[in-house]
């Protein structure tokens, strides 16, 4: 038996051939539980570790995608909003504009029954001036042949009176009768 001492501070280690076949045993057995976990973990783990870089490269993709998803539907909500305030500017002009030609169909109706009661009334006006004056002549030939029955009774004799009568019919006999 061979042995050797080492002798390092107040430890001694004696490397024997039991000590060495056991390290060479645990060695052997080390790297055989390598090779079997290597075998049995390493490309599951691999897999596993693929298959999550590929999990997390699709959602990232996934991600942009819908993040220009959201980006086209941004623009296209913008574009119809625009539409939208276009067409209610437009609304808004139409509707001023039919306002603007109410109002003045209104303003010229007004402005021709105005146009329509002022004549009726300027008619009517008329009407009744006409009545008054006729009204006023006959109150004027109604006391003046009252007054002028009186003056006649009082001054006429008979001799004047037949005078006036002939008068009368003379002028009555030069005058054409209309008709």
């Amino acid at each position: 038996m061979n042995s050797v001492f080492l002798s390092v501070g107040s430890f001694i280690l004696t490397l024997d051939k039991n000590l060495l076949v056991d390290i060479g045993i645990q060695l052997i057995n080390t790297c055989i539980l390598c090779l079997v976990l290597s075998k049995l973990l390493y490309k599951p783990v691999l897999n596993f570790m693929k298959k999550r870089r590929e999990r997390i490269a699709s959602e990232i993709s996934n991600a942009d995608n819908k993040l220009k998803d959201a980006d086209a539907a941004l623009a296209e909500y913008n574009k119809k909003l625009a539409e939208i305030h276009a067409e209610r500017a437009a609304l808004l002009d139409e509707a001023n504009k039919e306002a603007n030609a109410n109002k003045q169909a209104i303003l010229d109706a007004a402005k021709q029954e105005a146009a329509e009661i002022k004549s009726r009334a300027m008619l009517q006006i008329e009407r009744e001036q006409e009545k008054a004056r006729d009204e006023i002549r006959l109150q004027i030939i109604q006391v003046s042949s009252l007054i002028a029955g009186k003056f006649v009774a009082e001054s006429l004799t008979e001799a004047k009176q037949e005078q006036l009568v002939n008068d009368v019919i003379k002028d009555l006999g030069d005058v054409k009768w209309q008709s």
